[in-house]
């Protein structure tokens, strides 16, 4: 996800106001659990569309938000995105609040995708491993692509480490092409 310079002012805010009160974990997991059920929905079709009064948005984001039992930073920040028009910015905001989440705690975050699902024992030596190559603790996550036939594929910090049967196929068959 591209983070907009917008997103990240945005994000750094809340993560400044969140730390101060030692509740950055928590806002979060709010920001995560409202975004799950936000991005893609009617509601984010709602809540974006100016055809709809300012007034009767605010209304079903304040129903919204008192269902989720959000807490009064998370309450008040997702009403101003709204007051504010900038709730097209919540998927760089979500994503750059993380990534600070991460940063400050150490962690950094990882995708593993396999051909099939990964016994627990070769998450964990994964993880381990992955662990060692980036100094922080690792959050793996763990996607299947049956079109890989087998081997992984790994992201993390941005770099792609391609053990994949698939890609060691293509690269034979660049070899055999050029007469190697």
């Amino acid at each position: 996800m591209i983070e907009g310079r917008l997103s990240r002012r945005y994000a750094r805010a809340l993560f400044q106001l969140a730390r101060e009160s030692s509740a950055e974990e928590e806002i979060g997991r709010e920001l995560e659990r409202f975004f799950s059920v936000y991005k893609g929905s009617d509601l984010e079709k709602v809540l974006i569309n100016p055809a709809f009064a300012a007034v009767t948005r605010k209304e079903i984001l304040t129903r919204v938000i008192q269902s989720q039992q959000l807490s009064p930073l998370t309450i008040k920040f997702l009403s101003l995105l709204l007051e504010r028009d900038r709730l097209l910015e919540l998927v760089g905001i979500v994503s750059c609040y993380r990534r600070l989440l991460n940063e400050a705690k150490g962690r950094v975050e990882a995708k593993v995708v396999s051909s099939g699902a990964l016994d627990a024992s070769v998450v964990e030596q994964l993880r381990q491993r992955l662990r060692g190559l980036a100094g922080k603790d690792v959050l793996l996550q763990q996607e299947t692509d049956p079109s890989l036939l087998g081997g992984l594929l790994v992201e993390l910090e941005g770099k792609v480490y391609d053990g994949s049967i698939r890609s060691q196929l293509e690269k034979m068959k660049q070899r055999i092409a050029r007469g190697q």
